[in-house]
């Protein structure tokens, strides 16, 4: 813990700017108390390890979750907590919410709410996270979860580039108009912010994005919003979304071990479709891609196949229909049906007619779509 209360209940916050030789005085002369619990803290100063209050040994305090904490965390709590000092009315570091039980790493209070805010450094289940943001939630409070920068992403590039997000990754994702999806994280060794931007997912864990970094000294709060992808940006963005597909279907053709069973083939040869001359309107980053886990050749394929079974063209197919097909899926939802919709309108749109219909899909028109994803525009259904 960082933070403790004397014996005359004054609350002591351990900051960085508080010298160790002052704080070793401290621990020989007085008494340090949980906030909580009001039981005995010890004050620990070492050489290497950041100072700290612990509970006694067999403490039956709730606080003790937070304590262990890495050095990391220690330092990345002290650095917001000095960030939002300057930013903010009312900072708390380490505050006891007695109606939910929980203790945030920050409590963030301006004129209109309170802002428990979150410094996540070790991998949890992601159902621990659901269920703090739903405390949170309880009591009218929205938090701000804030992801320690992963080690393999600090080092990436700047700019446009493909990552790799777990579940758990994924879980601090959050979703603002007209920006996108976004992943804000933070380096305590380099007092940078680390945001991934403008993402658009592509199959499994892998995304299309853009890596930007802020400095602490340069961040504002309301948090900095990252700007909308450039049209230089957005061709990178064409690129390797087309070469991605590619390797899709390569991979599909090459690596596959079972044959005409694995399903993508099987409906290539049941649609009469050549896997690697898959037209280039089968895999297209339509609105609502997202909520597909498949690649955009996979479940776009899956929805076509599904429309020869049934006698249905794409033009005389209903939303009704669209919603009976993806609430037969496995893991239905409305931003899916959104997604089937949102294809089918730009097969009208392009006239597409058939599996073997030779309409060509150019570089512009992977363009407008990227574009109206990431800027976030809707269709009028």
């Amino acid at each position: 813990m960082l933070t403790a209360k004397t014996e005359q209940g004054k609350l002591i916050v351990l900051t960085p700017e508080l010298e160790r030789e002052r704080l070793r005085k401290w621990r020989k002369l007085r008494l340090f108390f949980c906030p909580q619990c009001n039981s005995p803290v010890q004050l620990k100063v070492g050489d290497i390890t950041i100072p700290h209050f612990a509970h006694l040994k067999d403490s039956a305090c709730l606080t003790l979750f937070s304590e262990g904490e890495s050095r990391s965390h220690l330092y990345g709590k002290q650095q917001l907590y000095a960030f939002f000092q300057k930013h903010t009315e009312l900072v708390e570091l380490e505050p006891f919410l007695k109606l939910v039980s929980q203790r945030p790493d920050i409590l963030v209070t301006t004129q209109s709410e309170s802002i428990p805010i979150e410094f996540q450094c070790s991998s949890i289940p992601v159902a621990d996270i659901e269920s703090r943001s739903a405390g949170y939630h309880s009591i009218g409070m929205k938090p701000i979860w804030i992801l320690q920068t992963p080690a393999k992403f600090s080092t990436l590039p700047v700019g446009v580039g493909t990552f790799h997000f777990s579940r758990f990754h994924e879980s601090f994702l959050t979703y603002t108009s007209p920006e996108g999806y976004l992943l804000l994280t933070y380096n305590p060794q380099t007092e940078r912010f680390h945001y991934y931007t403008s993402l658009i997912h592509i199959a499994g864990k892998r995304y299309i994005g853009i890596h930007r970094t802020l400095p602490l000294a340069m961040q504002v709060f309301p948090f900095a919003r990252p700007k909308t992808p450039s049209e230089l940006e957005i061709h990178h963005y064409v690129a390797l979304y087309l070469s991605m597909r590619n390797q899709f279907v390569q991979s599909r053709v090459l690596l596959n071990k079972r044959g005409v069973k694995d399903p993508f083939l099987r409906m290539c040869y049941e649609l009469r479709v050549i896997p690697t001359n898959l037209p280039k309107w089968i895999g297209l980053p339509v609105l609502f891609g997202e909520s597909f886990r498949e690649h955009d050749c996979e479940w776009q394929l899956a929805f076509l196949y599904y429309l020869r079974r049934n006698g249905i063209s794409f033009r005389t197919v209903s939303s009704s229909q669209v919603r009976k097909y993806v609430f037969w899926l496995e893991e239905p939802s409305e931003a899916k049906v959104r997604a089937c919709i949102a294809y089918r309108d730009f097969l009208v749109s392009e006239n597409v007619g058939s599996c073997q219909n030779g309409t060509v899909i150019d570089e512009e028109k992977i363009i407008q779509l990227i574009t109206e994803r990431l800027l976030a525009k809707r269709y009028e259904n």
